[in-house]
């Protein structure tokens, strides 16, 4: 029996942790899996017969005192203990935990990793560079092996409709700008410089969008993830921008919503991150830096209906080698 323990609660988590956790649960269930969650955590572990494989998926601050015992009696219990740290934020900006409240924060995170690390018989991350800084910066911590178990892709569009190139196209920017790093500005700038070259859509679930951006020439709004292919189609959206810039963090991190573009295969301009690169591989057309607003309306108007078609056919191409299903299947193997 393989199960899934998630240390989150689903009914608080949102975004990326909130998409990860349902869609791994659904893939477990579908395997015959069992899922160990909610307040009864302790008891229900016991209920369960010899397990194979415990795979724990971890929350991003903390765990909570409820998962102390029951993470101790499931390693007990388990062939196998496969554990995944979302983040190491802590480890690469310690600098922001100076105040007493954070000093708290960072104390509690530090002795959760810790506690993660010595029930687990194998650790995952996002990527492999993840858990090299992860077991450098905390040398005192076990040793494990470990690899990376990144996001997936999911519900692929099956036959994404191209454009309309004799019409004015759209370009999206998808997400939370309340990110520190999320780079939303470089989006709102080039829509003001190219303002009647292209249409500018934000799709965003923040409250406090509309403070943020009060440009009238982007249209704002929010529609449920499976609804935004058809949003693409309907708006003739040709491309995506992925703003984050490059820093140590987000260049050992995977935003979910890169699997997302691929998902919906929506060309997407990015900075040249490791991870994104590594997936992408280094020939994809549209790396860009966003400090060259020239270069990406270029880069627009040079591409021609089937280079689009040859871009839209590698982005499935890689949807569909990067599935839940597939990052399922590499737990077992591990």
């Amino acid at each position: 029996m393989n199960i899934l323990y998630l240390v989150p609660n689903v009914l608080n988590a949102f975004g990326g942790p909130n998409t990860r956790t349902k869609r791994f649960k659904k893939e477990f269930l579908k395997d015959g899996g069992e899922i160990v969650e909610g307040k009864l955590k302790v008891s229900s572990i016991f209920t369960r017969k010899k397990i194979d494989l415990s795979y724990v998926e971890s929350a991003t601050n903390r765990i909570a005192l409820i998962d102390i015992p029951s993470l101790f009696f499931l390693r007990l219990r388990s062939k196998k203990t496969i554990v995944f740290i979302r983040d190491i934020y802590i480890e690469l900006f310690p600098e922001e935990y100076k105040t007493f409240r954070s000093k708290i924060t960072y104390f509690f995170n530090k002795l959760s990793n810790f506690y993660l690390t010595l029930i687990a018989t194998s650790m995952v991350f996002p990527t492999e560079e993840m858990g090299e800084v992860f077991f450098k910066k905390n040398k005192f911590f076990p040793k494990r092996p470990f690899t990376d178990l990144p996001p997936g892709t999911h519900d692929i569009t099956p036959n994404r409709i191209p454009p309309d190139f004799s019409e004015k196209l759209g370009i999206l920017y998808l997400g939370s700008l309340g990110y520190t790093n999320s780079g939303y500005q470089n989006f709102i700038t080039f829509a003001e410089t190219y303002k009647n070259q292209y249409n500018f859509f934000i799709l965003s679930g923040d409250k406090d969008l509309k403070e943020k951006v009060t440009a009238t020439h982007i249209k704002l709004g929010k529609v449920p993830r499976k609804a935004i292919p058809q949003f693409i189609t309907d708006n003739n959206i040709a491309y995506a921008f992925h703003t984050r810039p490059r820093n140590m963090y987000d260049d050992i991190t995977f935003p979910i919503k890169v699997f997302d573009f691929l998902s919906f295969q929506l060309p997407f301009f990015s900075e040249r991150h490791a991870p994104v690169q590594k997936l992408l591989g280094n020939d994809y057309p549209i790396f860009a830096s966003f400090e060259n607003n020239q270069e990406i309306h270029r880069k627009i108007k040079s591409i021609n209906p089937q280079e689009y078609q040859e871009l839209l056919s590698l982005l499935k191409e890689i949807a569909v080698n990067n599935t839940y299903d597939k990052r399922y299947k590499k737990l077992l193997e591990q």
